[in-house]
């Protein structure tokens, strides 16, 4: 960090509002690739500003260059899928379920299994392809989360794995949680862990801390309080041996 990278994160710098709690004052945290991220002076966040457009997401989403994260070692992440099951027993037997940012729809097909009926919805049409393909029984949707055709108080479980930390609208990613997710239903949610001891000191030596895929990152209390400002609380945090957070959020209709 240059001199004047030091003097502009001691006095702090004004610029978009902090998605989590509306401060204005925030601290240059690091660049990469052109990227300049930002840390809210207030809560702590970390998040870029500015963010890409819709646009640019799209064109990286369906580009193709998604396909090895989606398709290679299928098996065993279906394995690792069926593993998790257990802990979602309560939450999804019989249950109305939704897996948002599906990719090829292994977890749709791990949770279908026990719901009542499970969807999957992703950005990428080639991923929704492969997840007609592998998983026909179940319903699935390929569009931007804002475009979906969801209904209000849909879902009592909503799984959404490695998604949130690439949205670049996070109060309109959060508005779809609060409004399908219904009154005591569930949310669970895993996303890398900024403030976990094993993140690198020297954060861009972190494999996830890679933008323009990955345009903000929380730690526990950031994701804590975004949700709790649209009416969920938190349930259960459960232990991630590495970098990641692993949170269940329950609605209380009360956002």
């Amino acid at each position: 960090m240059t001199s004047t990278d030091t003097t502009k994160t001691r006095a702090g710098t004004t610029g978009s509002p902090c998605p989590v709690c509306g401060a204005s004052a925030h601290r240059p945290f690091a660049d990469k690739d052109g990227y300049a991220f930002q840390r809210c002076g207030e809560c702590r966040f970390v998040f870029l500003d500015p963010m890409p457009t819709d646009g640019e997401l799209a064109a990286i989403y369906n580009s193709g260059g998604e396909a090895p994260g989606y398709f290679s070692k299928h098996a065993s992440r279906a394995r690792r899928a069926h593993l998790k099951l257990p802990r979602f027993f309560r939450y999804i037997v019989g249950k109305d379920v939704l897996d948002l940012g599906c990719g090829g729809g292994i977890m749709v097909g791990a949770l279908g299994r026990l719901a009542r009926h499970a969807v999957g919805l992703d950005i990428s049409a080639q991923a929704i392809e492969l997840a007609q393909a592998t998983y026909p029984k179940h319903t699935y949707i390929s569009a931007h989360f804002r475009d979906a055709s969801l209904e209000a108080d849909a879902f009592d479980f909503v799984h959404a794995s490695e998604i949130i930390e690439h949205v670049n609208d996070l109060d309109a990613f959060m508005n779809l949680l609060q409004r399908i997710t219904r009154p005591g239903g569930y949310v669970y949610i895993t996303t890398p862990d900024i403030g976990h001891a094993k993140v690198p000191s020297e954060v861009r030596d972190w494999d996830v801390f890679s933008p323009p895929r990955h345009l903000q990152f929380f730690e526990r209390s950031t994701l804590t309080r975004v949700f709790a400002n649209y009416g969920f609380e938190a349930r259960r945090k459960y232990f991630d041996a590495k970098p990641g957070l692993q949170m269940l959020f329950r609605r209380t209709g009360n956002g």
